[in-house]
């Protein structure tokens, strides 16, 4: 770490970039709350809907992401940062707006543009201020910051929308993340960046673009990661987007009973990345195979909990199901991303942190949001109001190929991170 950051500032950057993850999620989950309401005020089909909720959003954001992390591994990662969140806070406000569903496209799809920047930026900052045998943790608590926006922003979209229309609650959402981009801007400096992991080993440089595509082909942990990322998402997103409108059609909850969805995945999400964090740093910090080993069991157990989820008849054991399946399948995420961290220099983290939200979005949100509202149609004329149900138990799939692509990294990624510490040396000269 960097001797001239203090415990204090390290810790108090690590608050509001946290800060700034709650609202990023709180923002994007919001639209799952009151999608029924644009749906029917808009005339909208599950198919239609879920394109304004998925790809509409996931293109757009994978076509930004990768350059705007290239332009913050060398630049002034906090600006990066203050002017994403500021961006999409105005994006989200503007949904409240529209007046039709291509006008919400257009203000989705500039939302794309300002969540896709903020947070390989802020994982790139703080892996640079915080030591190796922290980084794990620091990510968990980041993951749990993004758990804590997701299940805020359902509690407090069903909170609102019991009161008030859905355009207000998009604009009451959208403003207070214009005042935390300034308090970023300000107050959050750029470190020097951090030598890799400990004190004497070769500072960070920042990697070429040819040099980090050379590097994620040799590297097969990478891709064993790639697969993990495009296939849980679908089962994860397709939830998270779905589960509002899967209890409100099939349990018949009224919108403040959205709540209890929220508190579950407060419970599921954030418990999932804190115990994550910490199993990583205690058992995966000298043997990256613990972390994804971890990751391959959780999801493996997840797998029944999320059928629970779907065909529980009582709307009380679909959630305290869906508490514990959203806790297992939180387990991989921090570890994982450690683990492909530590396999890259430090100069493309922001990079690989960019292409792992890349695919993450692209197959969750871009394609499991979308395939869930497609299926969701497609079986309406042999299940009625109950085809989300067996749309959601459909896509649960997903978990099981990510099983098999942690169990696989299991076996690389020793040979991956010896590759690394051979190829450090070669680029920092």
């Amino acid at each position: 770490m960097t001797p001239s950051i203090s415990a204090g500032r390290r810790y108090a950057a690590l608050g509001l970039l946290g800060l700034v993850s709650v609202l990023n999620y709180v923002d994007r989950q919001a639209f799952s709350v009151v999608q029924d309401d644009i749906k029917a005020e808009f005339a909208l089909s599950d198919t239609m809907l879920s394109l304004l909720a998925g790809p509409g959003f996931a293109i757009v954001f994978a076509l930004s992401a990768l350059p705007i992390a290239r332009y913050a591994d060398g630049s002034d990662r906090p600006r990066v940062i203050g002017l994403s969140l500021g961006l999409w806070s105005l994006a989200t406000a503007a949904c409240g707006l529209v007046g039709n569903a291509w006008q919400m496209l257009a203000a989705r799809m500039t939302l794309a543009v300002g969540e896709s920047g903020a947070g390989p930026a802020a994982f790139s900052l703080l892996t640079d201020i915080f030591p190796v045998e922290q980084r794990t943790r620091v990510i968990g608590f980041m993951q749990a910051a993004s758990a804590t926006g997701l299940s805020l922003g359902v509690i407090l979209a069903g909170l609102l929308s019991a009161r008030m229309e859905w355009r207000h609650v998009f604009i009451t959402l959208g403003l207070p993340g214009i005042a935390l981009a300034l308090v970023v801007w300000l107050f959050v400096a750029e470190p020097r960046r951090a030598r890799e992991g400990v004190a004497g080993v070769a500072p960070a440089v920042f990697v070429p673009l040819s040099q980090v595509f050379r590097i994620v082909a040799e590297r097969p942990t990478l891709g064993w990661v790639a697969l993990i990322c495009v296939s849980v998402p679908i089962t994860g997103f397709g939830l998270l987007m779905w589960g509002a409108s899967f209890l409100l059609r099939v349990h018949h909850f009224e919108k403040a009973d959205l709540q209890y969805l929220g508190y579950a995945i407060l419970a599921g999400l954030v418990t999932g990345n804190l115990v994550a964090g910490w199993l990583g740093d205690k058992f995966g910090t000298h043997d990256l195979r613990f972390n994804a080993r971890l990751a391959g069991w959780s999801l493996l157990t997840a797998f029944p909990f999320t059928l629970a989820f779907v065909f529980l008849p009582g709307a009380v054991g679909a959630l305290i199901s869906f508490v514990l399946l959203k806790f297992l399948m939180t387990l991989w995420i921090a570890p994982v991303t450690t683990m492909a961290f530590a396999i890259v220099p430090t100069g493309m983290r922001a990079t690989v942190s960019a292409l792992i939200n890349l695919l993450i979005i692209l197959s969750g949100i871009g394609f499991g949001t979308f395939l869930a509202g497609a299926l969701s149609d497609a079986y309406t004329g042999a299940f009625g109001e109950q085809s989300i149900r067996y749309a959601l138990a459909t896509i649960t799939v997903g978990l099981l190929v990510g099983a098999f692509g942690a169990f696989m990294a299991a076996r690389t990624v020793g040979r991956d991170e010896a590759a690394q510490k051979e190829t450090l040396p070669a680029i920092a000269g």
